[in-house]
């Protein structure tokens, strides 16, 4: 969850990847849910699927690119991390219990973010669980909300969840990856903001995007681009994002014509579509939300205005439905495999399965984001089972993800390897583009 107008794909971040939710907002006490899966019989305690409201998570205790080329790549900082637990945090009576941020309410709808890891989570109850455990995910609803997604961490860590997995939180990932990390609670997967590759137990599964800056603005000069307006959606932490994809843009010799932040509530974008016209962009790139997307081809429309489109985060199905022809040609880059046309491949075909089967009404929102959530539910689940019959805890938890090394996603993703320090696993992109109505791969993995 953007025209000749590089839309810094930040929202992208999230945003491109969200689906516009609706505008209510849940009392706190209301947000932390386990729901029961479509089709699942009410759980018993030994199950994860049990639904309850605000449940008490536990009891607190005290590169892979082998065979790539990596062009370029950015550093990050580094963030201490707090103690990890030795304790029984999380882990029950044969439960354990993880938990994510969510923007349920709000501008953004990442509900099929937090379904998509229960599917997979459901998926391996019904297969028996894992060395006698079951999973059960607690979500809490920051709508869009730093303030809230604050809230929603202090809660995460007093009900002493095991860990953090596949959250989706646009403006509460950024500043809550420090608290946790200051917290001792490990984070697997996530949006890709730029904090969760500068943590020790921050474990993402999606691309970094201050990369996809870099990548956007090398893909640039293939697309014969010159002169590009930026549309991006502004979000704390887009800076670095932008500075990425300038800096990349200028490397190649390729200057913008004006970068133009929105907000991701703006409802109409016929003046940033007029704007570039008479700057005479010859292309967008863009970093926007699916439906902020949306009314940018629509304004394009309007407008019969239809220069080149690079963008990131374009292949939601149902914010696609409304994209019309401006839409055709564009270009969209992804740091994992595109379903639409790999839908007889067997990671893809299991993860389409698995949320069509307990969330049937979700199967049209998937995208980039949520397949990046099913890789960060089945790292997890890995890790689990790495663990074998030791004690599970934070630390032994950590350990076994830091012992992943060229780790298998069925293809997802290039090879995935983690180890002491910082994290930043997946530095590679294939490309995408909107061919007779469809996402056609059209690139190999492409790192960075």
């Amino acid at each position: 969850m953007r025209e000749k107008v590089a839309i810094v794909f930040m929202t992208l971040s999230a945003v491109a990847t969200l689906v516009l939710g609706g505008a209510v907002v849940h009392e706190l006490s209301k947000k932390s849910t386990v729901q029961t899966a479509v089709n699942q019989p009410a759980a018993t305690a030994s199950q994860a699927t049990t639904s309850v409201s605000g449940a008490t998570a536990g009891t607190q205790g005290t590169q892979g690119t082998q065979g790539h080329t990596i062009t370029s790549g950015g550093t990050q900082g580094t963030q201490a991390a707090g103690n990890l637990s030795t304790g029984t945090t999380g882990v029950a009576n044969g439960l354990i219990t993880v938990g994510g941020i969510y923007d349920e309410t709000g501008p953004f709808d990442a509900t099929v973010e937090r379904d998509t890891v229960r599917s997979y989570f459901q998926m391996i109850n019904a297969q028996g669980g894992v060395n006698g455990y079951k999973f059960q995910l607690v979500d809490c609803d920051s709508a869009y909300d730093p303030t809230q997604a604050h809230q929603c961490a202090q809660k995460m860590v007093s009900q002493g969840v095991l860990a953090i997995v596949g959250w989706l939180s646009v403006s509460g990932e950024q500043p809550e990856t420090t608290y946790f990390t200051q917290q001792g609670v490990p984070m697997i997967g996530g949006l890709g903001v730029p904090s969760e590759f500068s943590s020790p137990i921050s474990f993402p599964t999606n691309g970094n995007f201050v990369r996809y800056g870099t990548a956007m603005g090398a893909h640039a000069v293939d697309l014969n681009i010159h002169h590009p307006g930026i549309v991006i959606v502004n979000t704390n932490f887009i800076q670095p994002v932008q500075k990425a994809l300038q800096d990349s843009l200028h490397a190649h010799g390729i200057t913008e014509t004006s970068v133009n932040p929105v907000d991701p509530t703006k409802a109409d974008y016929t003046d940033v579509v007029l704007k570039l016209r008479r700057e005479n962009a010859d292309s967008i790139i863009a970093g926007l939300d699916p439906f902020s997307y949306q009314r940018l081809f629509q304004a394009m429309e309007r407008q019969s205005w239809f220069p080149t489109v690079e963008g990131l985060g374009l292949d939601k199905t149902s914010a696609n439905d409304g994209y019309g022809k401006a839409a055709d040609g564009a270009q969209s880059l992804t740091p994992v495999l595109e379903p639409a046309d790999h839908m007889s491949q067997a990671a893809i075909k299991e993860y389409y399965d698995a949320v069509k089967r307990y969330y049937p009404s979700q199967v049209p929102a998937l995208d980039v984001y949520t397949e990046g959530d099913w890789i960060a539910a089945k790292l997890f689940v890995d890790a689990i089972k790495k663990i074998g019959t030791n004690p599970i805890n934070r630390k032994s938890l950590v350990d076994a993800l830091n012992s992943f090394s060229n780790y298998n996603t069925g293809g997802l993703t290039v090879p995935l390897t983690y180890g002491a320090g910082n994290h930043d696993p997946d530095k590679c992109f294939e490309w995408i583009q909107k061919r007779s109505g469809v996402w056609t791969t059209y690139s190999g993995w492409k790192c960075f």
